[in-house]
């Protein structure tokens, strides 16, 4: 009887550890606020069962940047010391492989020499696999090293858009009168923008509100997420103001298109 224990509990320990399931979900424009906000608590479980066992997490930008093993991020998540992961702007992508791809912005706020807050810019894969979602590649993008401007908006901008929200109407539908502007704002460059030289525009489709005013603003065409002229076109725009769109000559909102450009001066 002995010897069939001791064969059994034998056999056990070479079986292969079932994976748990991740914690991520099926809404992939929440997985990476939900893998930030486990990152902030330091539970080591919730990323453990959320990332792949081949993950790849490259922490600083650029091709020579050192990738991080899964084993080595879990070690940072363990002793992270900060006050806020905050994710916004996520855009969501899907590949023909299956994978989703996701792009956006952490604001990280530390109490850590690194602090006391620095902006992350960065690129997602993650994979489906028998235990579901699981990020399977971290790119930065680009970082910086200070505050957010606290005049910049934050609400209501998103990096994308697949077509009117629900319940606005645009350009086209029956019985819809586009807005009328009645008064712009142009962006304004940032001494950063100007010392690299960047130019271009920054294409938007913004939500045109029954009282006129600029509501939901979607980035369609992004000039530059690190030096600030994307935030400056998004803060201008929701300056701008219109006598609003109507349908069957009713005030309805409206989603309309508008283009801002960047131009040095020779």
């Amino acid at each position: 009887m002995n010897i069939v224990v001791m064969s059994l509990a034998a056999a056990l320990s070479l079986a292969p550890r079932a994976q748990p399931a991740s914690p991520l979900g099926a809404d992939a424009t929440t997985f990476d606020e939900l893998l930030e906000s486990a990152y902030l608590r330091r539970d080591v479980a919730f990323v453990e069962a959320a990332t792949a066992d081949d993950l790849r997490y490259m922490p600083e930008p650029g091709p020579n940047s050192t990738a991080w093993t899964k084993q080595q991020l879990l070690d940072i998540v363990r002793v992270f010391d900060g006050l806020a992961r905050h994710v916004d702007s996520v855009h969501v992508e899907a590949h023909a492989d299956g994978a989703l791809e996701t792009r956006g912005h952490i604001q990280v706020k530390t109490l850590g020499a690194d602090g006391p807050e620095y902006q992350i810019y960065y690129s997602r894969v993650y994979r489906r696999g028998p235990s579901g979602w699981q990020l399977a590649l971290h790119q930065t993008v680009a970082r910086l090293n200070r505050a957010i401007d606290p005049s910049l908006p934050t609400g209501g901008v998103f990096y994308g858009t697949p077509g009117a929200p629900q319940g606005v109407f645009r350009s086209g539908d029956e019985g819809v009168t586009l807005p009328r502007l009645i008064r712009d704002v142009r962006p304004q460059y940032t001494s950063e923008a100007m010392r690299a030289l960047i130019q271009g525009a920054v294409i938007l489709n913004v939500v045109v509100n029954t009282d006129g005013t600029v509501g939901d603003v979607f980035v369609l065409q992004s000039l530059d997420r690190i030096y600030g002229l994307d935030d400056q076109a998004i803060k201008s725009a929701k300056l701008w103001q219109f006598a609003p769109g109507t349908r069957n000559g009713e005030p309805v909102p409206v989603l309309v298109s508008i283009e801002l450009t960047f131009t040095l001066r020779k």
